[in-house]
């Protein structure tokens, strides 16, 4: 029996791979928090200063399974609150599409490895991977050093996480 999604009038299949997931239409992403940490003006929602020479940029995406919508956002909640007290964060960003199955996905930049591996190890962290691999049909990550001058983007993000799938 195939699981199958309907929006709307449309019906269309589950998709059964991680690139089938991936390769869905994101065009209704939605910006659920917007760049937000030390390093973001409160005021503008634009960068404080410049960034650093040299940054880490985080991210990860996922879809729930159906009924994980409430668990994962009591996660999500508990992540949250240990992501704002890491020494080493320096902005972060949430987004979700509908139309892609509810992807979920973060983005975030780091001053460097380690403070993007003490959040990544935190006990807090790691409780919620544990959960989230039965509570998602799929989920991805990946992280990059950048000297970009600007922030990175989800485009920018679905680009690398498909160049990643490829070169498995």
């Amino acid at each position: 029996m195939t699981v199958e999604q309907s929006l709307g009038t449309e019906t269309r299949p589950m998709p059964t791979t991680i690139e089938e997931f991936a390769a869905c239409d994101e065009s209704d992403l939605e910006i659920q928090v917007p760049w937000t940490g030390p390093a973001i003006d409160p005021e503008t929602g634009g960068l404080k200063g410049p960034l650093p020479d040299s940054y880490v940029v985080a991210t990860s995406g996922g879809w729930p399974r159906p009924g994980a919508i409430e668990i994962a956002t009591e996660l999500n909640r508990v992540l949250l609150e240990e992501l704002w007290k890491r020494e080493g964060l320096l902005a972060a960003t949430f987004a979700i599409s509908q139309k892609c199955w509810m992807s979920s996905r973060a983005l975030a930049v780091w001053t460097d490895e380690e403070a993007l591996m003490g959040f990544l190890q935190s006990e807090g962290h790691m409780n919620a991977v544990r959960k989230t691999k039965k509570l998602a049909y799929a989920w991805e990550g990946t992280r990059w050093v950048s000297s970009s001058p600007t922030l990175p983007t989800f485009h920018e993000v679905r680009a690398r996480l498909a160049r990643q799938r490829r070169n498995k």
